[in-house]
């Protein structure tokens, strides 16, 4: 199979969110010495030849010297963000992570490059839950997209609805354990994470 190369792919990190469970910018929380939205940039870096990070605090992350987005469409969740990036984008291949997910590895990226040929989105599946902000999103997206944020249709799975999308169950793979997609809500959710 062949395998998407570094050149062709973008990273899109998406840290525009309101973190209002969190009570401030989760991804700029640090934890365990690194900012969480640095753990985002290292699963992605090795694979990308270009990173994005979706946010409309863009002077917050001019400490990451990554070009920054901001939404098209205000208020729109991880729709407004991955839509905005896909038409920033340099790259037909785009990778897009949650930046309150400090445990995913960049073999989960690289085995949904591996799949990624002749779909237009492959989100992981394991245990029965989909993760669409840990997925692969194709710069022909971005219409689909636009479509559904003119509709006011802000549900990622919605959203998606008739792109060509691989659900990849990845339970069984050699990079997958329990803590790959936890996901930071709360602070105390760090506590007992080592």
């Amino acid at each position: 199979m062949t395998l998407i190369s570094k050149p062709q792919v973008t990273g899109i990190i998406l840290a525009g969110g309101k973190s209002s469970r969190f009570g401030s910018d989760k991804a700029l929380f640090e934890y365990q010495g690194k900012k969480l939205v640095e753990y985002s940039i290292e699963a992605l870096k090795p694979l990308c030849n270009e990173l994005l990070i979706s946010t409309n605090q863009p002077e917050k992350y001019d400490f990451t010297r990554f070009k920054t987005v901001t939404d098209m469409y205000s208020n729109s969740g991880p729709v407004g963000g991955i839509h905005a990036c896909l038409k920033a984008s340099s790259n037909e291949h785009n990778l897009v992570i949650g930046c309150d997910m400090p445990f995913l590895k960049h073999g989960l990226f690289l085995h949904l490059l591996k799949k990624a040929a002749k779909h237009q989105v492959v989100i992981p599946m394991h245990n029965g839950f989909s993760e669409p902000l840990a997925a692969f999103y194709s710069k022909s997206c971005y219409e689909v997209l636009e479509e559904s944020l003119k509709k006011n249709k802000h549900k990622i799975l919605d959203a998606i609805q008739g792109l060509q999308v691989l659900y990849l169950e990845i339970s069984q793979e050699y990079f997958y354990d329990e803590t790959l997609f936890f996901n930071v809500n709360f602070r105390s959710d760090l506590d007992n994470k080592k």
